[in-house]
């Protein structure tokens, strides 16, 4: 999760997940239960920029989809955006990323490419296994070929953040931070997640998104995330991002924070995905 544009974010819908928050198997089966499988469609354009930026506009288009099978969750991530800079040296940016994490929190899988004009900025393949949900891991890549990285414990997959998100509004939790790993970046992870929870639950009829069907007739909350590197003592976080996400786990809205710019990306279709039908 790197500050400056040129590395965006590989996988880019991580909310949080810590101990004492969603740290009861109960907590963890009422949530997996009430998230909704889906696939949100995302129109992206520049949120704040300041004067000393040297973008003028963006233009993209997102995809986030969670699907649910029988071991675990998939989800699949799509980005295509363009910078347009005061210098007319515009910035063509791509990002896909797949993964998967099987419901006992013990197995987690996943690919991404990164594409900054073309040229590959960032390729990450590999698989992150551990004894139990909590548990010390170790994540081995194959690309790039190689790679091992030593999980510790309380490390954070993207689903249980997901889960954790939702479970810290029910219960009032404000802020806390903790381990995360999804893949990307090897170099800085695991990264340290820091949470924010921004004021209280808000009602399904407020905001964006409200009129987008049954499945975002939802309360919602809004997450402040920052993303620090690995063992870092500097202050300033590698990357933050906004995202307001609902009791099911769809997020209506996303801002990515680059520092003299952001990016919106705004939920403006939804579709309801089939749940697994396990015996």
């Amino acid at each position: 999760m790197n500050i400056r544009f040129q590395k965006l974010p590989a996988a880019l819908f991580v909310t949080l997940f810590a101990t004492g928050v969603y740290g009861t198997t109960s907590a963890a089966e009422a949530a997996t239960v009430q998230h909704a499988p889906h696939r949100g469609f995302y129109e992206v354009t520049l949120g704040q920029s300041d004067p000393s930026s040297s973008i003028r506009s963006v233009n993209g288009r997102m995809v986030a989809e969670w699907a649910q099978s029988c071991d675990g969750w998939t989800a699949n991530q799509r980005l295509a955006v363009t910078l347009q800079r005061h210098n007319g040296r515009d910035i063509e940016s791509e990002v896909n990323a797949t993964s998967f994490e099987s419901n006992d929190g013990t197995t987690y899988q996943f690919s991404s490419k990164s594409m900054i004009g073309g040229d590959v900025a960032e390729e990450v393949r590999g698989k992150a296994e551990r004894p139990a949900r909590g548990k010390p891991g170790v994540a081995t890549f194959s690309v790039p070929e190689g790679t091992k990285i030593d999980l510790p414990a309380e490390t954070l997959f993207p689903f249980e953040h997901t889960l954790s998100v939702i479970a810290a509004g029910e219960e009032g939790t404000i802020q806390y931070s903790s381990p995360y790993f999804d893949g990307s970046q090897p170099e800085l992870s695991p990264m340290t997640a820091s949470m924010l929870i921004l004021g209280g639950a808000r009602a399904a009829d407020e905001g964006l998104g409200a009129d987008l069907g049954a499945v975002t007739a939802h309360k919602w909350w809004s997450v402040r995330l920052a993303m620090f590197a690995n063992e870092s003592t500097v202050s300033e976080p590698e990357f933050e991002m906004t995202q307001d996400v609902q009791a099911n786990g769809v997020v209506r809205r996303f801002v990515f924070d680059y520092g003299d710019f952001s990016m919106v990306a705004s939920l403006v279709r939804i579709e309801e995905l089939d749940r697994a039908q396990c015996r």
